[in-house]
């Protein structure tokens, strides 16, 4: 192919990616090492009262010549980034009052750098626990419902399919809410439980409410991974098959030795995909527990927009998420670009 003719073919999908991926990573990155807080200005106030006028000094933000807010804006390096890990707490925050740490050791209080650190560790610890736990269910289960829908009828594949994908077809929140629904304390799951004598307040306990966000997980993936691997399937070589069974190879050896590697290269895009959503796991977590028992990266990124608005920080979060994605497919790309390299 000419270079004019390959540029011309892949030439709209690189811009469509620079503005959609690379431009807003850019963006996020250049507010996560600025600070800009409001410049403030002492005022007198004048104030009618029934026994006279009342002058009081205040602090306002201070107005342009258009009525905006002004901003002072400076370079604060990587400080939200360890502010974020709880290394240094140093960096002041627009808009929020200085910690009186004397007042917070008196009381025992965490120290705030301490308090961020459990926080970012938490939420990494439970990130990495969903994304580990749920990509093997993910995989075996949706294997199995592959095998099991490639092996039925034809009358039958049809809505094998159509039922398979429709946790996958549910958007994340509704996915979400149906789980919360099933398991809430008057919910259908508790009602059949009532009935042998077990009683569990899902929502109302740490080990039970991260359990719902991994059942969640894999119910929600499970759809994607079987309609990989159910079309690769289809085109496993039946001769490779047939030469196996002539040979008298056994279902299992036949599986393992002719249609586990051809699904090989599936199986490496599936973990990729899921693992690289899985870390960036926030709809159940806000849906199921709203952060009470559990957080995730992505929803201490939203915590820190929402609670302590602001933007610089959180922005600091979102790239910290991006560098945990790619250092957990670095391992698996390096692999395949090795097996490619190799011709394997």
């Amino acid at each position: 192919m000419k270079t004019k003719s390959f540029l011309q073919f892949v030439g709209p999908s690189v811009v469509m990616m620079m503005l959609l991926l690379a431009a807003p990573l850019v963006i996020t990155f250049y507010l996560s090492v600025r600070n800009c807080a409001m410049e403030m200005e002492v005022v007198k106030v004048e104030e009618s009262t029934p026994f006279g006028i009342k002058e009081t000094v205040t602090q306002r933000a201070k107005m342009d010549a258009n009525g905006r807010t002004v901003q002072t804006c400076s370079f604060v390096g990587l400080d939200y980034y360890r502010k974020v890990l709880g290394l240094d707490d140093a960096t002041p925050i627009a808009d929020e009052p200085p910690a009186d740490s004397k007042a917070a050791d008196a009381k025992g209080i965490p120290a705030a750098s301490e308090k961020a650190s459990n926080e970012f560790l938490g939420a990494l610890r439970f990130t990495l626990i969903y994304t580990f736990i749920t990509l093997p269910f993910v995989l075996v289960i949706g294997f199995l419902l592959a095998l099991g829908v490639n092996s039925a009828s034809q009358k039958l594949k049809g809505a094998f399919i159509t039922a398979s994908l429709l946790p996958f077809i549910i958007t994340p929140v509704v996915a979400a809410l149906s789980i919360k629904w099933l398991f809430r304390d008057n919910g259908l799951v508790p009602y059949l439980l009532s009935h042998f004598g077990i009683q569990v307040f899902w929502m109302a306990q740490a080990w039970s409410a991260r359990l719902l966000i991994i059942v969640y997980g894999i119910w929600h993936v499970v759809p994607f991974a079987f309609i990989v691997l159910y079309a690769g399937l289809q085109g496993v070589p039946q001769d490779a098959l047939e030469a196996a069974t002539i040979d008298g190879a056994t279902r299992w050896q036949k599986m393992r030795y002719v249609t586990l590697p051809h699904l090989a290269p599936l199986i490496v895009f599936i973990t990729l995909i899921h693992m690289m959503d899985a870390y960036r796991v926030f709809e159940p977590v806000i849906v199921l527990t709203q952060g009470a028992f559990t957080t995730s990266v992505q929803y201490l990124t939203y915590h820190i927009l929402l609670q302590e608005n602001n933007p610089f920080k959180a922005s600091a979060a979102a790239v910290l998420t991006l560098i945990g994605i790619v250092f957990l497919l670095i391992p698996l790309l390096v692999k395949t670009w090795r097996e490619q390299k190799q011709g394997v």
